[in-house]
């Protein structure tokens, strides 16, 4: 039986990755930041769930204590959030805010993966995904705008280059994957239905192979620049 780690379960793409893997027989970790999600994540099969704030790196290193020994095929750091814009010609919001989004998106997904690291090391699959945006591609930016956002998934691509080089020696392999434009609970905007996108980034997922590790890949196929 393969086993996953995905944070960020409380709804969108990290519930229908939860909901997608139990449903073909995974055993699921999910980690969720609001306690009232326990007993729908629970409800998708072969799921425990995890009360865990990952931007609390105290919890994040309790929770691969408890696992201890435990291989997980593929970790997930899907867990992100986002600032809205404030008043100015930049749109900034305050630098509290702006701080906070870096601890969530960039900070923590680092912390996490080096938390599970032996845990992944020790596993079958030995994959490490984390949720990007192609707000964070620095090439592709043609609009400008949401720096918070952008920024930290900017800092994310660096953080998993690094990643993929330094635990290459385990025979992990790490990326970052853009979801497209999904349309969840919070983001009612998105052209992409999250069951669309979570399909995509699965076949993606399984093409992963070490020469394709520290890549920026779109759900539906291909590469992004950085």
């Amino acid at each position: 039986m393969s086993t996953a780690l995905i944070t960020g379960c409380d709804y969108g793409i990290g519930f229908e990755f939860a909901r997608q893997f139990a449903e073909d027989g995974w055993r699921i970790h999910a980690i969720c930041l609001d306690p009232a999600s326990r007993e729908k994540v629970e409800a998708l099969g072969d799921v425990h769930f995890h009360h865990v704030d990952v931007s609390d790196e105290a919890a994040v290193s309790g929770l691969a204590e408890s696992l201890d020994g435990e291989g997980i095929d593929l970790l997930i750091n899907n867990a992100a959030t986002f600032a809205p814009d404030g008043p100015g010609t930049l749109q900034l919001p305050d630098m509290d805010e702006f701080t906070r989004v870096m601890r969530v998106n960039a900070v923590a997904p680092i912390y996490v993966a080096n938390a599970f690291e032996h845990h992944v090391a020790a596993s079958v699959r030995k994959l490490m995904i984390f949720i990007g945006t192609r707000s964070g591609s620095i090439g592709d930016n043609g609009s400008g705008g949401h720096y918070a956002y952008r920024c930290s998934k900017a800092a994310l691509n660096m953080a998993v280059k690094s990643i993929s080089i330094e635990f290459a020696s385990h025979g992990i392999v790490a990326a970052v994957l853009h979801p497209g434009s999904v349309a969840t609970e919070t983001r009612k905007g998105g052209q992409i239905p999250v069951t669309e996108s979570v399909s995509g980034m699965r076949n993606v997922i399984d093409e992963l192979t070490p020469e394709t590790s520290g890549t920026f890949q779109r759900y539906d196929g291909g590469t992004i620049e950085w």
